[in-house]
């Protein structure tokens, strides 16, 4: 309806990231995810899947929340590790956005690297970074805040299909 409003036109598809969805092969020469990739339950497949919808040297930009955010917890107004980097483990979690229970891992940079390699990419840049916004948006002494002071929040990778 928006798009309507608009006066754009554009095929929506709604689909699960891991499963065929009619998507043409070699078609794209940009693909990005904006803060979903982290949700898919196979990334390797996911990621094989975004490869073969770009085209010879096509861009997959993606970003995810920065997987060392559910490692630290404010304690006494210090930051701790609660958790082990390297544990991928599935976990529950029930977003504000949908009902019910999604499940999710912490993966590590590196499992999201080596995945991007296995589907044959090639990353051009990483950035880690925290957004400008969240702090000027945000009281001074809220935990996002000071957390996004000392480490990024997101991370975002731009690679190259070969």
């Amino acid at each position: 309806q928006h798009l309507t409003a608009c006066g754009l036109s554009a095929k929506l598809i709604c689909s699960p990231m891991e499963e065929e969805c009619g998507i043409p092969a070699d078609y794209f020469n940009v693909v990005y995810s904006i803060y979903a990739i982290g949700w898919t339950t196979d990334l390797e497949g996911t990621f094989c899947r975004v490869a073969s919808y770009l085209k010879k040297d096509g861009i997959f930009i993606f970003s995810w929340s920065h997987p060392i955010h559910r490692c630290v917890v404010q304690e006494n107004n210090r930051f701790a590790i609660n958790k082990p980097y390297f544990d991928e483990s599935w976990y529950s979690v029930s977003p504000d956005f949908c009902q019910g229970e999604l499940t999710l891992s912490d993966r590590k940079l590196s499992t999201y690297i080596n995945a991007l390699a296995k589907a044959g990419f090639v990353i051009e840049q990483m950035i880690e970074e925290t957004d400008k916004e969240i702090i000027q948006l945000h009281d001074a002494n809220d935990d996002l805040v000071k957390r996004a002071k000392m480490f990024p929040v997101t991370f975002v990778i731009k690679a190259r299909k070969l």
